[in-house]
């Protein structure tokens, strides 16, 4: 079923006008399900994240305390932003909509992240006037996408949130290598100096700005990007993630 779920990624523009879609997941067809690319079966095994979380990553604590300021997935991240916040767990359906969409030129996935996004408990709320920062691919990497992921989450948050702004503030000066084979200090020695503040852009005072990236693993390239917006003057900055990792 795998097989069929990777060949259908190329024709799933086609297909789906001819045959029901099919799950991103299982390759079962989608039918009744609520979402385009995810069926019943496999629709529980999107875990969105709840209270009580990690007030500096979102990941949940299961019930197991009311609230602290880091979690063990974030305890020596030393963060440059104010409040973290993680929609789901990257795990499952959650990590096949991500990995599609960054891996596979799946668009198609957008919906259920909107989806995803709209279900999340308390999101609207954390965004709430806030202008969102999606994290910048280096141009040699947007040419070879086609399109920068966070972006496009970021346009699906407007379109959920019509409160929320948009300021494309940041750009990537250097192209470093995937961080997914890298450990945590690796990762932050691979991303210092790595973003910037865009030529002819500017830090409105008092805008609450929350930079957006698709997975928080680490935290690392989400806290290099609050620190130059700190750096050039922004005195509100909270991360925002679809899935943690």
């Amino acid at each position: 079923m795998k097989v069929f779920a990777g060949i259908r990624h190329v024709f799933r523009p086609a297909l789906a006008t001819v045959f029901p879609s099919q799950c991103v997941s299982c390759g079962e067809p989608v039918e009744g399900a609520g979402y385009d690319a995810i069926c019943r079966d496999c629709e529980p095994r999107v875990q969105l994240v709840r209270s009580p979380r990690c007030l500096t990553c979102g990941f949940p604590f299961f019930g197991e305390a009311e609230s602290k300021a880091h979690c063990m997935h974030c305890e020596h991240l030393q963060p440059e932003f104010g409040q973290g916040w993680s929609m789901a767990l990257f795990r499952g359906p959650v990590r096949d909509l991500i990995h599609a969409l960054k891996y596979e030129k799946g668009i198609w996935a957008l919906p259920d992240l909107r989806r995803i996004a709209e279900a999340a408990p308390e999101l609207e709320g954390f965004l709430a006037g806030a202008t969102l920062v999606p994290v910048p691919l280096h141009p040699l990497k947007l040419r070879e996408r086609g399109y920068n992921q966070s972006e496009l989450i970021v346009r699906e948050l407007v379109a959920a949130f019509p409160d929320c702004g948009v300021a494309d503030l940041l750009r990537r000066v250097v192209d470093t290598p995937s961080q997914t084979k890298f450990g945590r200090q690796q990762r932050i020695r691979n991303l210092r100096n790595a973003f910037s503040l865009r030529r002819n852009r500017a830090i409105e005072s008092g805008f609450r700005y929350v930079v957006v990236d698709d997975v928080f693993t680490t935290g690392s390239t989400l806290n290099a990007c609050a620190a130059v917006l700190r750096k050039v003057g922004a005195s509100r900055v909270d991360v925002l993630s679809v899935g943690h990792g």
